[in-house]
């Protein structure tokens, strides 16, 4: 294809037209097919990229035919490499590979969100510098007022150089991060993507209910939000500016000309770190794990701790009759659960609520299967003591269960298991058992001396209410997608002011 710039022409190089981009394919891709001749199938939408529903494996050739082509361009999955290091005056400097063939150049693409190449550079193997290249934009972008987003990609794979998501335009050095201003729209519209599978069961989920919580408080600052349950993370309405994805068990397909973001809350055991990279920010609920992907190499990974709805558990406090009995909340995952094990053994008195106790405990057991999440402060204040229990691998990686914030927030006493990085947020307000004799020990004491433990648990509220709310990570939110930059002047000053009155405290083990 033969490139200008105001009228002249800059290079003539040879591009791939159709492009797979995080395993979606740009607008323009009609058909698709492997080496063996197959058809993969592809989910059109009206707009946008597209789903590759059958996914090649990493090292597999397919190749693809765009709606204005005859001719197939072969494509190749995996073993390329890559980083873009700078971009000035117009001009995108990085380097590239061929890890299959180091001695063979090298096509560079700098794609628009709608898929357009609108610029190409070709690595020269027979040089001093044989991976280097140099994609000079044109004028139209690299001086033009709007910022635009641009993703810089190896032609004929489905490799994304690092740092190759670049904002371009007129007074814009490298890197700049995604921000709303890049939208059309004056009030951007933020779809917050949970792993519930649907309505229907929404309910019984606590994401769901996590994912109302800020969308309220997204509200309260003036941002528009949504909450999509897995069954229509792809719908044809799936309009959004910003994808929030509130990352737990499901990964979600992005689409490239949005900004996406991740805020990871749960089973880091379960997220590869090749996903990271599709997205333009991260935020982790664990300030071990932040760091640990840091020093891995993901520079911007920011921790936002997990958070508590304050409307609904910041006004219930009952310090007078609390029922001297634990409380635990939880469906039994198929085992036994170890802190509801040693109740039963030590006779601890125990107030249970959950489901799939059935044949794990005496008939009689479970005063119910379940608790409204409107009513779960209220619970949560009518006893003396709540347990909380984490999954293995929150637990080690330092990911604070939503529960210590909920429970903290109506004042209750709580005794939860050993997890690295509580007392980081918490301080001594927190108790933690690991073995039985200690439990029943602790337990024993709360209530026997109730007031040492509420006083305790007034000062965990005191913190939760200060910095752990929904409000809280709305605001911090909308700063890390740069909201604060938006062209909507009410919601630019509401999450400007919010800052500068300190309501949030973002900067953590170096994050900016």
């Amino acid at each position: 294809m033969v490139l200008k710039d105001a009228g002249n022409i800059v290079k003539y190089v040879s591009c791939c037209p159709a492009i797979l981009l995080d395993g979606q394919l740009a607008p323009s891709v009609r058909d698709v097919r492997g080496k063996d001749g197959c058809v993969h199938s592809i989910t059109r939408r009206e707009t946008g990229w597209q789903d590759l529903d059958d996914l090649p494996q990493a090292g597999e050739e397919i190749e693809l035919r765009a709606d204005d082509q005859t001719s197939w361009s072969a494509v190749r999955l995996g073993n390329w490499a890559g980083r873009v290091t700078s971009y000035n005056s117009g001009q995108i400097v990085g380097w590239a590979r061929d890890d299959l063939s180091p001695d063979s150049p090298v096509t560079v693409v700098a794609l628009s969100t709608d898929g357009t190449i609108v610029g190409c550079a070709v690595t020269q193997p027979d040089t001093s510098t044989p991976e280097l290249f140099t994609l000079k934009l044109p004028a139209s972008y690299s001086h033009a007022v709007r910022v635009e987003r641009l993703f810089v990609v190896i032609s004929g794979s489905d490799f994304v150089l690092q740092e190759g998501r670049v904002s371009v335009g007129a007074g814009l050095g490298w890197p700049a991060p995604a921000h709303v201003q890049h939208m059309s729209r004056s009030e951007p519209l933020i779809a917050i993507k949970i792993s519930t599978p649907n309505l229907k069961e929404a309910p019984l989920w606590g994401d769901y209910h996590f994912a109302n919580s800020l969308a309220a408080s997204f509200a309260k600052i003036g941002l528009q939000a949504r909450v999509d349950t897995q069954d229509s993370w792809y719908s044809a309405s799936n309009n959004s500016d910003i994808d929030l994805t509130i990352r737990g068990r499901h990964r979600l397909k992005l689409d490239p000309g949005k900004i996406n973001m991740m805020w990871m809350i749960s089973h880091p055991d379960r997220i590869p770190d090749a996903e990271f990279s599709g997205y333009d920010h991260v935020a982790v609920a664990s300030d071990i794990y932040a760091r640990a992907l840091r020093e891995a190499g993901l520079a911007e990974a920011r921790v936002l701790h997990q958070a508590t709805d304050a409307r609904l558990f910041g006004a219930h406090v009952q310090n007078d009759a609390r029922m001297h009995a634990c409380l635990f909340v939880g469906n039994s995952r198929r085992e036994y659960r170890t802190m509801v094990k040693w109740c039963i053994q030590k006779n601890v008195p125990l107030e249970l609520y959950g489901g799939g106790w059935e044949g794990i405990l005496p008939h009689g057991s479970v005063r119910a299967q379940s608790v409204a999440n409107t009513d779960l402060a209220e619970y949560y204040g009518k006893h003396l003591l709540l347990l909380n229990d984490h999954w293995d691998s929150m637990r080690g990686n330092g990911f604070l269960s939503n529960r210590l914030f909920d429970g903290s927030a109506t004042g209750t006493p709580i005794l939860t298991d050993p997890v690295a990085g509580l007392e980081d947020v918490f301080g001594d307000t927190i108790s933690q058992a690991n073995e039985a004799e200690d439990f029943t020990s602790k337990i024993n004491d709360c209530l026997q001396n109730p007031d040492a433990w509420l006083a305790r648990a007034a000062r965990a509220r005191k913190i939760v209410l200060e910095a752990h709310t929904f409000d809280h990570r709305a605001v911090e939110l909308a700063q890390i997608m740069g909201l604060s930059d938006t062209k909507n002047a009410v919601v630019a000053y509401q999450v400007s002011n919010a800052a500068s009155h300190k309501i949030i405290a973002t900067t953590r083990f170096g994050d900016t």
